[in-house]
């Protein structure tokens, strides 16, 4: 959908009364605490949450909303299915419950759709950082520069002299956010994510090293991108804290559920992601290949949405690329079937050498198939110099769970099995009604790995 689509403008005023009803009675909550605002294209939920851990563990009375979830005091809110800025009635509710529990900061992660929604008003942000603004939810926006202009509003909702936090290492969104700044004049401090600023990196499957601002930091997360959130969280975090806290800090700091989570790292590696654009794709498995050994191989499992911006579906070229074995399944398909996303990501992996080495219409058709032959079919693609897939085109929740199940039998000892695009999230959307079936990524691989040791 367009941004300037007349049905969409009347659901953003309609939004916009929401949000002003709701801020008048629960009397403006934002203007009693220290708002802290995260967005962009990937990395919002890790930094939101790198923000969380450090201010907390440094004696402050915090609070998020985020995709995960929302946390006053002890007290976990769900947010909500597929959901990253909760509706306009529950920001300020939120935020109100957090003042009377005696919360001092919030980590708010903020989507291009809740900003553009008004979900966001009546909010002043203390500090903000944007990760990244590469091309998504371009069905809804219609083009890279409404979708920019949608992240910016959190720039205009920053209270004079407080930090901004922009990207260096994403040229395009970095160029496009300097001139922004500039032509509206804002008095605001603008810090930048510069790795050339950085020095001593290591990156393996244990986590992150690197020396930052005469600071020596370590993180158990991996990902060669998780130095660019590392680096924002830590230039944001010094304007609170200071940066021996922050180091220390960050040692403890665990990935939230679902962003780049190692499950098992032996006899073969499993990692659950929730990567689901090109890009962000693309970052994950460079990130994979540089700490995999040459005689190890990249199982990777993903789908794309149905109802969302088909551009994602770029994801077949990326995988055929820089994955060893891609297993296409269901994520959210919604009206739209299966069987028609898998061959669109299809066509985009021929690019990259990328081939059909099997596909099962259910879930019998899977079960019947030999391991041996699947194997078998593997080599023969692979010594062609080709990357083999394998679609699953079931219409239920079966098409993921076999899946992950097929990733989990084929994997070797020392092998990276990853699956991305469901994380954290607790349901599969599938029909016309799109109704939301029960779900949980952790479970299923539990499942698969029992299975595979009985």
């Amino acid at each position: 959908m367009q941004q300037t689509h007349p049905i969409q403008k009347a659901k953003n005023i309609y939004h916009l009364f929401q949000s002003i009803y709701a801020n008048y009675k629960y009397d403006f909550p934002a203007k009693d605490l220290k708002v802290l605002g995260v967005t962009g294209t990937d990395g919002k939920t890790t930094t939101t949450m790198m923000l969380y851990h450090v201010l907390k563990n440094s004696g402050l009375n915090v609070g998020y909303i985020s995709t995960t979830g929302a946390k006053i005091g002890d007290k976990d809110l769900d947010t909500g299915l597929h959901v990253t800025t909760p509706d306009p009635w529950m920001v300020p509710k939120y935020l109100r419950q957090m003042v009377e529990e005696g919360v001092s900061h919030v980590v708010l992660e903020s989507t291009s759709n809740g900003l553009q929604q008004n979900r966001l008003w009546g909010v002043g942000f203390d500090g903000g950082i944007i990760t990244n603004i590469k091309s998504d939810h371009l069905d809804y926006h219609g083009t890279w520069e409404n979708y920019a202009k949608a992240k910016f509003e959190l720039v205009m909702k920053l209270k004079p002299k407080s930090t901004l936090v922009i990207n260096k290492e994403d040229e395009k969104s970095y160029n496009w956010l300097k001139d922004q700044i500039s032509r509206e004049k804002l008095n605001i401090k603008v810090e930048e994510v510069d790795k050339g600023k950085v020095d001593e990196v290591e990156y393996s499957v244990k986590g992150l090293k690197f020396n930052f601002l005469g600071e020596k930091f370590e993180l158990p997360i991996i990902g060669k991108y998780n130095l660019e959130n590392s680096l924002g969280a830590i230039l944001l975090l010094k304007e609170f804290v200071s940066l021996e806290n922050i180091s220390e800090h960050l040692k403890t700091f665990s990935p939230p559920k679902g962003r780049m989570e190692v499950i098992q790292t032996e006899p073969f590696t499993v990692i659950i992601d929730f990567a689901h654009t090109p890009n962000s794709l693309e970052s994950a498995l460079k990130s994979l290949k540089e700490i995999k050994k040459t005689d190890q191989e990249i199982i990777t499992v993903f789908g794309c949405a149905g109802m969302r911006d088909k551009e994602r579906r770029k994801m077949g070229e990326v995988s055929a690329r820089l994955s060893d074995i891609t297993i296409l399944t269901a994520e959210d398909p919604r009206d739209e079937k299966l069987f028609d996303i898998n061959n669109e990501i299809l066509k985009y992996a021929e690019q990259s050498k990328g081939k059909l080495a099997k596909r099962f219409k259910d879930s019998e058709n899977y079960k019947i198939e030999k391991l041996e032959d699947i194997k078998s079919e593997i080599t023969k693609i692979a010594k062609g110099d080709y990357a083999p897939f394998f679609a699953f085109d079931a219409d239920d929740v079966t098409s993921r769970k076999d899946a992950i199940s097929l990733a989990i039998r084929i994997a070797d000892k020392g092998d990276i099995v990853y699956l991305t695009g469901k994380a954290h999230e607790e349901s599969l959307a599938f029909g016309a009604d799109q109704v939301e079936y029960p779900w949980s990524e952790h479970e299923v691989v539990k499942e698969a790995l029992k299975s595979l040791n009985q």
